[in-house]
């Protein structure tokens, strides 16, 4: 191993056995010699039949490697080492918020409490090319546009480098990190999408490309407010230096409350030596007619600016780039055109779960009426600029589950906003998602867009954003066989006129 910082370790501490956390614990255990470990402390809140399984199956492969394995299952504090000792070190689990018991008590008992992605980053080879991406929207969708462009053929590279190798999309996408560290070679791309939780446990990381896409309201119950959000998205590039590339929005794309801290931040990335670029939407900066993107919206010509900013680092040709831009297409339940019927166009655009999300994506397809759908989980954040626009833009606004009473407050809030003849939305509000759509089905008509992209989290009535924007995609099919009826047990009809 040639890491980029070594790691010694004879105790640790992994908190979270889901995806990442079981990932972290297989590379842990082969590489066992490499840091000196001795014991694996595991726990995880849950208590499940699987992890018990996953426990047991565990235990009898590191007795093998004489491994001290301690597991504790439906617990809120992590146990003592011993009455003195601390953990070496601790890999949490991204989305355990740090006011929890669990994740105060990890933080009392160990030396260092990192995230997967941070000790995947130490223990790495240094031949590995790593590219972080961080953001409140558009991280996935431009990290699958970077994998993208990074595999695409490379004939007619500007530059004579022929060590770039294939590009591996990690972290809060694709395959856990750790899965790919083995199978990863010398001048391979571990093109990392990082969220808010994972940044802000980063101490040491440096990547050689670190991209800010924008930064708005979220996940402010975990982060407190705005200013801390923005300071942890930071930690992407709070190590760059000669060498390191920083790509920032322009200032618009910040919250403004979160801005002082984020240009503070580029700063001193670029007084310790980093080059700090602000990408731009222009005619320059893409490398083929903005018509011609495989990807639409607005949202994905930034996308695809920052993509071909990092190509051209690599030395990779604007006719590779633009090539590979034509063919992409964002992944499900990001502006995913799941039907049209009777020339009524519906859009799956579930994975917005912010405000900001939505805001975006009321951007597209001008010139047709829209009829919006929002609800779910409110993550904490400022529902009022959402409401201005969709009162704007939007001919009626179906909003559901848990956060139509805050975007009703939000409305109302907006006070008499239809000044210049400008006709009011119909604004309707329901207890179940399914209601919602169903109403925004029956009021489209020709020519109309039902555009479904919530703006919260989807935890109230489902278990991700992707299940529901499978609901949403099931209903929609539906229409194509009207004797066929969806509906969703202990759904209730709820629906008020406005």
């Amino acid at each position: 191993m040639n890491p980029h910082i070594p790691v010694e370790a004879q105790h640790v501490l992994v908190v979270g056995l889901g995806t990442s956390g079981q990932a972290t614990v297989r590379y842990l255990l082969a590489h066992a010699d490499d840091i000196g470990m001795q014991s694996l402390t595991l726990i995880d809140s849950a208590q499940t039949q699987t992890l018990k399984e996953y426990v047991d199956a565990l235990r009898q492969s590191a007795c093998l490697q004489g491994i001290q394995i301690t597991a504790c299952l439906g617990k809120t504090v992590v146990p003592n080492l011993s009455e003195e000792q601390l953990y070496d070190i601790c890999v949490i689990t991204p989305g355990l918020a740090p006011h929890t018991s669990l994740s105060k008590s990890a933080y009392q008992k160990s030396k260092e409490v990192l995230s997967e992605i941070e000790l995947a980053y130490r223990l790495s080879s240094k031949d590995l090319i790593w590219i972080a991406v961080t953001g409140t929207n558009g991280k996935t969708t431009t990290v699958e546009m970077i994998q993208s462009v990074l595999n695409a053929p490379r004939e007619r590279r500007i530059t004579s480098d022929s060590t770039l190798g294939q590009a591996y999309s990690v972290g809060n996408i694709g395959l856990p990190v750790f899965d790919v560290l083995d199978d990863a070679r010398p001048g391979d791309f571990l093109v990392a999408e990082i969220s808010s939780f994972q940044a802000a446990r980063l101490s040491k990381f440096c990547p050689e490309v670190a991209v800010l896409l924008n930064l708005s309201s979220d996940h402010l119950d975990w982060h407190g407010d705005i200013a801390n959000y923005g300071r942890d998205k930071c930690k992407i590039f709070a190590n760059s230096a000669a060498g390191n590339l920083v790509l920032m929005p322009e200032p618009s794309y910040l919250h403004s409350h979160a801005r002082p801290c984020i240009e503070a931040a580029a700063q001193a990335a670029a007084e310790q030596g980093a080059r700090v670029v602000a990408v731009t939407l222009n005619s320059t900066t893409l490398p083929l007619p903005v018509n011609e993107l495989g990807a639409k919206g607005t949202h994905n010509l930034i996308n695809a600016c920052f993509a071909t900013e990092i190509a051209r680092h690599f030395g990779i040709s604007d006719a590779d780039i633009a090539s590979a831009l034509r063919g992409f297409h964002a992944g499900p339940h990001r502006m995913q055109e799941v039907g049209d019927y009777n020339d009524i166009l519906y859009i799956d655009d579930s994975k917005s779960t912010n405000p900001d999300a939505a805001i975006q994506a009321l951007t597209a397809y001008p010139g047709r009426e829209i009829i919006l759908l929002l609800g779910g989980q409110n993550k904490g954040a400022d529902l009022l600029d959402l409401a201005r626009v969709a009162l704007g833009r939007a001919k009626m606004i179906c909003c559901f589950g848990q956060a139509r009473h805050e975007l009703q407050a939000a409305f109302d809030a907006c006070g008499d906003r239809q000044a210049g003849g400008q006709v009011q939305p119909m604004l309707r509000y329901f207890d179940s998602m399914l209601d919602a759509v169903s109403c925004a089905h029956s009021h489209a008509v020709a020519g109309d867009v039902v555009l479904f992209s919530p703006a919260n989290a989807s935890y109230d009535e489902f278990d991700n954003y992707s299940a529901r924007g499978t609901a949403f995609a099931q209903f929609v099919s539906s229409q194509a066989a009207p004797d066929q009826c969806l509906t969703t047990p202990g759904s209730r009809k709820h629906c008020n006129d406005r």
